[in-house]
């Protein structure tokens, strides 16, 4: 039963001696490579998936994002505008007014006017099934605040 090409173990089953295919050696040092390198670039390129977490969360809910680095960042002065915009508005038409759920803001044209008189309309009336009114809910200055920031874009 025994001859040079198998081997006989204690526990009776006999292997055959042929060596494993070419790209069977070529596909497991290719991985064992690949990972390596996979792991070193995000070891090394400073990516952090909580950084990106927070990126993706401030975007989506209007907040700066916080930076871990050891100089700290300048935080721009907001206006009550920019403030309200980010409080009631961000969530459809983004952190940066461009779009989302809800239109562009920082369009050259409004579907539906970009005089003050028409946006104070959008904002108090709604529009189509999209734009919910916000009649009511803010004061006459936070109003104006809200219209004036949104023509500066």
């Amino acid at each position: 039963m025994s001859d040079k090409h198998q081997q006989d173990h204690a526990d009776g089953i006999a292997e055959a001696g042929k060596p494993a295919p070419g790209y069977f050696y070529v596909l497991y040092f290719g991985l064992i490579i690949w990972g390596i390198i996979f792991i070193a670039y995000f070891l090394l390129s400073g990516w952090s998936s909580d950084a990106e977490f927070q990126q993706k969360m401030a975007a989506h809910t209007g907040q700066p994002v916080e930076t871990s680095s050891a100089a700290p960042a300048a935080v721009p002065q907001s206006s009550p505008g920019q403030t309200l915009y980010a409080d009631n508005c961000s969530g459809c038409h983004g952190a940066d007014a461009t779009g989302g759920f809800g239109t562009d803001l920082t369009a050259a044209t409004y579907q539906y006017g970009k005089t003050a008189e028409q946006v104070r309309e959008s904002i108090t009336a709604g529009r189509g099934d999209s734009m919910p009114p916000f009649d009511g809910q803010f004061s006459e200055n936070e109003l104006a605040a809200l219209v004036d920031f949104l023509l500066a874009l």
